[in-house]
């Protein structure tokens, strides 16, 4: 099957968005392979991570965008596995928070120390290129009104 190509009137711009889904490509390929590294699926990676300080669980789902339901059938898993644990919400005792456990934050350590070990993109580019490009994706992010926030 040929790819199909369409040209854009902007060729710089198709070779920008073009690039850019590269990259978010290869990110993404990254993740996954990191977490299977550790012995966890993309949704429990992306929990553990999220879970720097505890959380309800309606939070984490909102982050991960899915349903609270999906939200306990992960935290299921990694309550199994001795990696976090439910505790009351000490504001509203009927929401329940999410909190690693020591074993659960050795793993978000190991986990976010192999993410970025070797993170496509980033790892290529010297101080200054990085600089540039955080620079450049802020504008381009602050101009499109993007949710993700640092």
């Amino acid at each position: 099957m040929a790819d199909i190509r369409i040209e854009w009137p902007d060729p710089e711009g198709q070779e920008i968005v073009e690039r850019l889904f590269a990259v978010a490509a290869a990110l993404r390929v990254n993740f996954e392979e990191t977490a299977a590294h550790v012995g966890l699926t993309v949704p429990q990676a992306q929990t553990l991570i999220h879970l720097q300080e505890p959380q309800r669980m309606g939070g984490v789902a909102a982050h991960l965008r899915c349903e609270p339901s999906h939200v306990t059938a992960i935290a299921d898993s990694l309550e199994r596995s001795g990696f976090l644990r439910r505790e009351p919400d000490p504001e509203d005792r009927r929401a329940k928070r999410l909190l690693l456990t020591s074993r659960g934050q050795q793993l978000r350590d190991r986990l976010l120390a192999r993410l970025f070990e070797n993170a496509p993109i980033i790892s290529v580019l010297d101080a200054g290129q990085r600089t540039e490009l955080l620079s450049l994706l802020r504008t381009a992010q602050s101009a499109a009104g993007s949710g993700i926030r640092r």
